[in-house]
């Protein structure tokens, strides 16, 4: 049984306002979940087998609301695609403020200097699409939004490596060339990077968060999978830089390949070693990947336990060292090329 919830985004979800409730999109996730709970088992579905999956920003999410209901988090495992706390950076309460205010000063609903409750129901009664229309929109960094979690130290926090995460086996991994997506974007705008960029952007912002997150589960000694997908297959590749880019294993995981058509043999059979890896881990998230076709190793960052799904188009785990792929993670310069890609 699949449920997909909905969740406020941007100013609505995210709003920054410093003197009304904000973070409201993971309160959204937390009533979604504790409605599932209550209503499931009308449905034929059991309260203790809930897992959560999400993939890019839903992954995140799902990340940062473990770690916000740690001790109550309803799910019995999750599962994150190429997301975590540790990709999207989160906003200081000024950083955020200065967002809210620059849309209600825009927007003519008044500033810092104005009533609070005056300026809130001054927002409240802007049309949705006049409110929307003061958030940047298009071009190649339409996805970094003035407007996203603010640290307030009890549901986003500032810090997560001092943070536990709820104690839920995680299926956690990120694709081998994630910037695949966004450089063809780009191309698509006129504008080109060098390759040390995209490489580093890569590393910085999916390989090494995605490490980091399945370092913090083994800390906390949860059952944790970590895994790699490499698959391209020539009705999902984007472009001749997509690579294994950033969303790839949606369709396959879906099984909606065939609305693209020119599915090959080797594809479909991968399809369903895909699905049915996560459904695996969705019905029982403490063995059920022991013993998956052959058996997925439990993630240990000492030795060959890295799943690389995919790999060369084939079925199976392909193990390998995540030194492999993580050995770059130390490296100091990387805040600062991440800084000049966005900037």
């Amino acid at each position: 049984m699949l449920i997909s919830d909905s969740y406020r985004l941007s100013i609505l979800g995210w709003p920054g306002n410093p003197t009304a409730q904000n973070n409201v999109a993971l309160r959204d996730q937390r009533l979604a979940m504790e409605w599932v709970r209550d209503n499931i088992e009308s449905f034929g579905g059991d309260t203790t087998r809930i897992t959560l999956s999400g993939q890019s920003a839903g992954a995140a999410s799902i990340d940062f609301y473990s770690y916000a209901w740690e001790s109550d988090p309803i799910a019995a495992g999750i599962i994150l695609e190429s997301g975590s706390t540790r990709l999207y950076p989160v906003k200081s309460g000024n950083e955020s403020a200065a967002a809210w205010y620059n849309a209600s000063s825009t927007l003519g609903c008044g500033d810092a200097s104005t009533d609070p409750d005056t300026l809130l129901t001054c927002m409240r009664n802007v049309d949705v699409d006049a409110l929307l229309s003061v958030i940047p929109q298009g071009g190649v960094n339409a996805f970094v939004s003035p407007f996203g979690p603010t640290i307030d130290n009890t549901l986003i926090f500032s810090d997560y490596s001092e943070q536990a995460p709820a104690s839920i086996p995680v299926l956690a991994g990120n694709n081998d060339y994630e910037s695949g997506l966004f450089r063809t974007q780009f191309a698509l705008f006129g504008q080109t990077l060098p390759d040390s960029l995209w490489d580093a952007y890569d590393l910085a912002a999916y390989t090494c968060p995605s490490g980091n997150r399945a370092n913090a589960s083994l800390a906390t000694g949860n059952p944790t999978w970590r895994y790699r997908y490499h698959a391209i297959f020539p009705n999902t590749n984007i472009s001749s830089q997509g690579g294994a880019w950033h969303g790839a294993e949606l369709q396959l995981l879906f099984g909606t390949t065939h609305l693209t058509g020119n599915d090959t043999a080797e594809e479909v059979a991968f399809g369903k070693y895909l699905q049915g890896a996560w459904t695996t881990f969705a019905k029982d998230p403490v063995e059920g990947l022991l013993t998956y076709e052959n058996g997925w190793p439990l993630y240990d960052h000492a030795k060959e336990t890295l799943v690389r799904l995919g790999y060369e188009n084939a079925v199976g785990t392909n193990l390998a060292s995540q030194m492999l792929y993580d050995a770059g993670c130390d490296d100091a310069s990387l805040p600062a090329l991440i800084a000049s890609f966005f900037g």
